[in-house]
């Protein structure tokens, strides 16, 4: 009995099948090769496509720099340029004040060469003065020397003036009180006036008269004195010495404008053919400082003290 044909009918062996094993494998592993690349070129171009965006980013911020600097450049050359042209206009008026200095300049050179003349010219002329006035003394010494004789005569001529001079100042002291007599502002003869409080006492020892001193300031109410008189001051002229105040006096208000120091000014009273007088004596600013002069028939109808004036009596 044979074995051989057992032992090979029992492990036969596919030749298809080991020939289709090789090709898968080399299948798979192409499709596994295929896959990693396309895995790594999906990385790459999504890290390139990262690396666009961040350079654009990149790209864009120094874009806007580039463009931010050039706006500053521009604005400093439109300075650059404004400041060169106001430069160029302070240069061309700079030229023209030279140009004008230079023309005073050369006036004033002229003036001075005809200050100089002049100054050459004065000085010869004092020198001549002075030797004209050396002649004219000498021959005065000589007519000194000549009229020394006559001494004697010139002195009793002195005397005789002497003389005169005292006779006009008693003749002046006479008239003094007719000088003192003026016109008031009515245009009648004024009596005495006085100038200050010594001469008021003076007229008032006379007894001619009534006076009252006042020192009136301005204020929006009149200011009642004896005899019914009231005044108001109305401004005052310090520089001018000139004032303006109203007078009230039976029931009339009569202003009296810019008068002077010392002036009479004058207003009739009912009852009196002669006039009451005020005389200011100081003007202030403001204020005024002088006097009421009443004649001797008003006081009969004096009633009594009606304001801050101080009839003559009272020593004021």
């Amino acid at each position: 009995m044979s074995l051989t044909p057992l032992m090979n009918s029992g492990s036969p062996e596919d030749p298809s099948k080991t020939d289709n094993e090789p090709a898968a494998q080399k299948l798979n592993r192409n499709f596994r090769a295929f896959g990693i690349l396309l895995a790594v070129a999906l990385i790459i171009g999504t890290a390139e496509g990262i690396y666009a965006v961040v350079l654009s980013n990149r790209l864009q911020k120094v874009e806007h720099t580039m463009q931010s600097q050039l706006a500053q450049q521009d604005e400093s050359l439109h300075r650059l340029r404004d400041r060169l042209g106001a430069t160029e206009e302070e240069f061309a008026d700079l030229q023209v004040d030279l140009t004008s200095t230079k023309d005073h300049l050369g006036k004033t050179q002229i003036d001075l060469r005809k200050a100089r003349q002049m100054a050459d010219q004065l000085a010869k002329e004092q020198k001549e003065n002075a030797e004209n006035l050396s002649g004219q003394l000498g021959a005065l010494q000589q007519a000194q020397s000549s009229t020394s004789g006559t001494v004697g005569s010139l002195s009793s001529e002195v005397t005789g003036v002497k003389q005169e001079v005292s006779t006009t100042k008693q003749d002046l002291a006479s008239t003094r009180t007719e000088l003192q007599r003026v016109i008031g502002d009515l245009g009648v003869q004024s009596g005495l006036v006085a100038h200050n409080r010594e001469e008021l006492a003076e007229l008032r020892l006379r007894g001619e008269r009534d006076y009252y001193e006042f020192d009136l300031r301005k204020t929006k109410q009149p200011q009642k004195y004896l005899g019914g008189v009231a005044l108001q001051l109305k401004k005052t002229d310090t520089k001018r010495q000139k004032y303006t105040l109203d007078l009230i006096a039976d029931d009339r208000r009569i202003e009296k404008k810019d008068k002077n120091t010392n002036e009479p000014v004058q207003f009739y009273q009912q009852g009196n053919r002669v006039p009451t007088e005020i005389v200011v004596n100081q003007i202030y600013k403001d204020r005024i400082v002088g006097y009421i002069s009443m004649p001797k028939q008003k006081q009969a109808s004096v009633s009594g003290l009606e304001g801050s004036a101080q009839p003559a009596g009272s020593g004021s």
